[in-house]
């Protein structure tokens, strides 16, 4: 297979993370815009071939480098047959270097995790899971098109228990189609009585494109108001610290011990190969993303083409933004030495009038040198965000 493009070449020792796409998915869900298909299952074992064809043939990339995350999504990566997920892993083991204590994370939906499934994945090396709940309400649930029941969920979450994974992330969303703040309530009471040391929160996009946004345009489907989203946002929020969970980005909260390290490693901009149809990759100061068609993904790899179908060498300019992007949504925020560096000039002269205009609201501080969004300013993060990279 044709290596990637030739200025792509690891220099920096320091670890490295694995992304690796799954794009089956049993249904597809009305609000999904992510690349994953439904109706084609009998192209795994294709796609499982394909996938450890890439895998190999970029290996010599990273030599002397370890891997300290590897993160399985999709897609439903819990929908693949038996035995695909350990032949990747071990794969992945035999052309990487694993630290041993590497963050191994893969996503799952609550209907498609079996025991047989669950010792499977802990036998390959998984060590955290990654549940998609969304919400127990059952009518938003159908409204959604997820598949599952609130049974399903518990279910789902005592096998993983019993296999013994310790280490859960339940994924919830707010402002969804007949819910309410007690739901969301409910939800985040009930992750967390089941066990679970990480909780995402996201509200709900309206991506065009999607059933979902045709049902709302057309006038079938009604959204909450900004206004009640927030306030499901701050149930959410309240519940969550009063449970223990700490909020270490504005949509994901963990027990003290279990934030994710693949979610900080992306936020903190480090370098990852992304392996599989539609995935993304960066190192080396470009981002690139393969095919997202399973079908070409399985020719070109076959055909020994290199399936990256899109690179973005980063500038100055584009690296300052995604610092200022990223980083502003953890509670960690951003060293102010990294952005003068990225700047190439002193970040708190250029913009001392917006940081003395937020620091006066109470929206932002500086602490230890580093420039993060207080607890107030997370509600409007994409302004402050947009005041800093304009």
């Amino acid at each position: 297979m044709r290596h990637l493009c030739p200025f792509l070449r690891l220099t920096s020792m320091d670890n490295l993370g694995i992304y690796i796409h799954i794009p089956f998915c049993l249904s597809k869900c009305r609000y999904c815009d992510f690349n994953s298909f439904a109706g084609k299952t009998h192209l795994q074992k294709d796609y499982l071939f394909a996938l450890i064809k890439q895998i190999r043939g970029t290996a010599d990339r990273c030599k002397g480098r370890e891997v300290d995350t590897i993160y399985i999504g999709g897609g439903t990566p819990s929908c693949m047959f038996n035995g695909a997920i350990q032949t990747i892993l071990a794969e992945v083991r035999k052309y990487y270097n694993i630290r041993d204590d590497a963050e191994i994370s893969m996503e799952a939906n609550p209907n498609s995790i079996t025991m047989d499934k669950a010792i499977e994945w802990r036998n390959a090396g998984i060590n955290r899971i990654s549940v998609g709940l969304q919400t127990t309400r059952s009518s938003a649930l159908q409204l959604i098109g997820r598949t599952h029941t609130k049974k399903d969920y518990v279910n789902a979450i005592h096998v993983l228990c019993d296999a013994g994974f310790n280490n859960i992330n339940t994924d919830l969303m707010i402002g969804l189609p007949k819910q309410k703040s007690s739901d969301v309530r409910y939800s985040v009471d009930l992750c967390a009585k089941l066990g679970c040391k990480h909780i995402s929160c996201y509200s709900l996009i309206l991506e065009e494109n999607t059933p979902l946004y045709a049902m709302v345009q057309e006038g079938k489907v009604k959204l909450p108001k900004e206004a009640k989203t927030i306030g499901m946002y701050n149930t959410a929020y309240t519940e969550l610290t009063k449970l223990g969970y700490n909020r270490y980005e504005v949509s994901n909260f963990a027990l003290d011990g279990y934030r994710c390290r693949h979610n900080l490693n992306c936020w903190n901009i480090c370098e990852y190969f992304g392996f599989g149809a539609g995935a993304c990759g960066y190192y080396d100061n470009v981002r690139y993303e393969n095919t997202k068609s399973i079908e070409d993904y399985i020719n070109k790899i076959n055909n020994n083409v290199d399936p990256i179908v899109d690179y973005d060498k980063c500038d100055q300019s584009s690296n300052y933004e995604e610092m200022i992007m990223l980083g502003l949504r953890t509670t960690d925020g951003v060293t102010i030495d990294n952005l003068d560096k990225c700047l190439g000039c002193d970040f708190v002269e250029k913009y001392r009038d917006t940081i003395d205009k937020y620091q006066k609201l109470g929206l932002i501080e500086i602490v230890g040198g580093r420039l993060r969004v207080t607890s107030k300013g997370f509600f409007v993060l994409n302004q402050i965000i947009l005041d800093f990279v304009m």
